[in-house]
C-alpha cells in the first residue's frame, strides 16, 4: 500500500520541540513509577464529588421542633419557654416551606423507624427497662434520658459534604448520644452517612464546616478538633481538594461554633465580626488559617499554609467581607442561614447598621422572630442542617 506524502521537504524538528519531548516523557515517566503510597493516592478518584458551596440553593432541610425535653434552664441561660420556642420554630419552618424547601422534622422520621433500631439507642443510652414501652413513649425516654435540649440545633451532629453526611461527634457528654438519632433519620430518609468519627480524642461538630463551592472551611476551637480534621483528611470524608482550617483562639462561648463568626452570603460576600476583621496577629481575635491541598485525583493532602491570615485568603480570591458589629455580633448576626445566593434568613434581632448593609449589598433578608430559640445560644443556621443544595 502506498502512503502519500507531501511533496515538499520536512523541516527539521527545531530544539525547542526536542526540548518539549524530553520534558514529556520525563512527566510521563514520573506518573509510570510512582511508589505504592502515591499509587494509593488514586482511590480518591471519585465521580460523585460535587460542588457544593453555603450559598446555593437549599431544597431540603433537617429540623426539630422543641419539646418536653427542653423543659428548664439550659447551661447559664433563662428558663426555656417552651411553648414559645415552638411557635418561633414551626413560623420559621413555615418561612422555609414558602420558598419551596421541603423540611423534615426529626421526630417524625423517629415514629417511622424500625422499633429495634430506637430500642438498641434507648439501651445504648440508660439501663431502665424498655421492654413495655410502646413507641411513642419510647422515644420520649430517649430525647428525656437526659434532656437532649440542644437536639433542636441539628446542625451540630454532622457535616454534609460533598462525600456525603459524616457523623460527628458531640464535645459536651450531655450531646454524645445525638448523633446517633440523627444517623437514624438520614436511615429512614435514605440519605448516605458517608464516614463516623471515631477518634477517642476527636470531636467534630457541624457549625464547624462550611463548603464553599471548590473548598470548604473548617474551624478548629471550642468544639471541633485537630485529632478530628486529620481523621477526615485521612478518610477522604469531604471530597474537596483544598481544605480551609480556620483556627479560632478566643474561646469564647458565644462564638464556639465557625458559623457564629464567619458566614458566607455568596461566591463572593460573606460576614466577619469587625473585630475579627481588624485584628493583627498575636491578638485574641485574629482568625488564622491552615490550608490542606491536594492535586485533582490524589487522596493525600499536603499543608501549604501554616497560620496565614483569613481576611487576606478571603480578600486575595476577591472576596467581599461585611464586617459585622459587635452588636449584632452578639444578638446572633452572623449566625444567619443562606438558603439561595444574597438571600438569607437572620433573626429579627439585628441592628438597622446589620439592615442597611445587606440592601447596600442587594442581599434579600427574610427577617424572623427567634428571640426564644436563641437562649439555646444558637441561631438560624445552627437550627438546621441542609441537606441538599442545588
Amino acid at each position: 500500500m502506498k502512503i502519500h506524502t507531501p511533496s515538499h521537504k520536512r523541516k527539521p524538528m527545531s530544539l525547542r520541540w526536542w526540548a518539549w519531548c524530553f520534558v514529556y516523557c520525563i512527566l510521563l515517566a514520573g506518573c509510570s513509577t510512582d511508589n505504592e503510597q502515591d499509587e494509593a493516592d488514586f482511590v480518591a478518584a471519585d465521580a460523585t464529588y460535587t460542588h457544593l458551596a453555603e450559598y446555593m440553593y437549599a431544597t431540603t432541610i433537617l429540623m426539630h421542633t422543641p419539646g418536653n425535653e427542653n423543659q428548664g434552664s439550659y447551661g447559664l441561660h433563662k428558663q426555656f419557654d417552651v411553648e414559645g420556642m415552638k411557635e418561633e420554630h414551626l413560623a420559621f419552618i413555615h418561612a422555609l416551606q414558602k420558598n419551596g424547601i421541603e423540611v423534615h422534622e426529626v421526630i417524625d422520621l423517629l415514629r417511622n423507624a424500625p422499633m429495634s433500631r430506637l430500642q438498641t439507642i434507648a439501651q445504648s443510652i440508660s439501663s431502665e427497662d424498655i421492654s413495655q414501652m410502646d413507641k411513642e413513649l419510647l422515644i420520649r425516654h430517649i430525647l428525656d434520658t437526659p434532656p437532649m435540649k440542644g437536639l433542636y440545633f441539628t446542625r451540630d451532629q454532622s457535616i454534609t459534604t460533598p462525600r456525603g453526611h459524616v457523623m460527628g461527634k458531640m464535645r459536651l457528654v450531655h450531646r454524645k448520644h445525638e448523633p446517633a438519632l440523627i444517623a437514624l433519620c438520614y436511615e429512614q430518609l435514605g440519605e448516605k452517612i458517608a464516614y463516623t468519627i471515631e477518634g477517642n480524642n476527636a470531636y467534630l461538630e457541624g457549625g464547624d464546616y462550611l463548603p464553599f463551592g471548590t473548598l470548604s472551611f473548617i474551624g478548629e476551637g471550642l468544639r471541633t478538633n485537630r485529632a478530628a480534621i486529620e481523621e477526615l483528611l485521612q478518610a477522604d470524608a469531604i471530597g474537596h481538594d483544598t481544605i480551609v482550617v480556620v483556627k479560632d483562639v478566643l474561646h469564647n462561648t458565644s462564638q464556639m461554633h465557625l458559623d457564629t463568626y464567619f458566614n458566607i452570603i455568596d461566591s463572593h460576600l460573606v460576614t466577619l465580626p469587625s473585630a475579627r476583621m481588624n485584628a493583627q496577629a498575636g491578638e485574641a481575635n485574629y482568625v488564622a488559617i491552615d490550608i490542606y491541598a491536594r492535586a485533582p485525583g490524589r487522596l493525600k493532602y499536603k499543608q501549604i499554609t501554616t497560620n496565614g491570615s483569613l481576611v487576606k485568603f478571603l480578600q486575595g480570591r476577591g472576596i467581599q467581607i461585611i464586617p459585622l458589629s459587635d452588636e449584632d455580633e452578639l444578638h446572633f448576626g452572623s449566625n444567619y442561614l443562606c438558603i439561595a445566593p444574597r438571600h438569607i434568613m437572620a433573626t429579627d434581632n439585628v441592628s438597622d447598621d446589620f439592615r442597611t448593609k445587606m440592601e447596600r449589598n442587594q442581599v434579600k433578608v427574610e427577617y424572623i422572630k427567634l428571640d426564644e430559640l436563641t437562649e439555646g445560644n444558637g441561631c438560624a443556621h445552627c437550627m438546621t442542617q441542609v441537606l441538599v443544595r442545588q
